[in-house]
């Protein structure tokens, strides 16, 4: 009879042990704080730039929402927050509605790979900045990728997870890097 108990109790606890590693495989979403460029690693607008001050974000599209049974994804209002804390940060978006400047950012592509030990993503994205009048100052398409180790987590859709927020925000960096030579005076 002890035996069986004994049994029984570990039976339970492998079932208990696989359930919770079936959670632990769940894909979760791109989170925007991850995806926010520090204001430490790039070059920050200062009074006198243009764009200082005056970009308003008018549409984000392209991105998806991320179904927990298949992987992660980058959602568009995720996208669109990590953006507009990337621009504060950088000290390019606007403090009303009535900023002069119209952003409007496009996800073209998110490459990620099925598999792998360590994860690159692709981003594709296009941005393009408008003036009051409607001429068009900024449009261009930025490519970045974003890669996560083995290391940094043994589960496969965390590491992907971890490598769209790396690919984003590699995006958005090299995004106000590009808007900030081509537009300077």
């Amino acid at each position: 009879m002890r035996h069986r108990s004994e049994v029984a109790r570990r039976a339970a606890v492998a079932l208990v042990g696989l359930g919770l590693l079936s959670l632990g495989a769940c894909a979760s979403a791109a989170r925007p704080d991850a995806m926010t460029v520090l204001p430490s690693t790039i070059t920050i607008a200062q009074a006198g730039d243009f764009g200082h001050g005056a970009i308003k974000i008018a549409n984000v599209s392209g991105g998806t929402e991320t179904n927990p049974l298949l992987w992660s994804e980058v959602a568009s209002g995720d996208f669109r927050q990590a953006l507009e804390n990337s621009l504060k940060a950088a000290g390019y978006l606007g403090a009303t509605a009535d900023a002069p400047l119209s952003l409007t950012a496009s996800m073209l592509e998110l490459k990620q790979p099925m598999a792998g030990f360590d994860m690159s993503v692709t981003s594709r994205v296009r941005y393009s900045v408008t003036d009051s009048s409607g001429r068009i100052v900024f449009d261009d398409t930025v490519a970045a990728t974003g890669t996560a180790r083995m290391g940094e987590s043994l589960i496969g859709m965390e590491r992907l997870r971890l490598a769209n927020e790396y690919a984003i925000r590699e995006n958005i960096k090299a995004f106000i890097e590009r808007f900030r030579t081509r537009t300077a005076r």
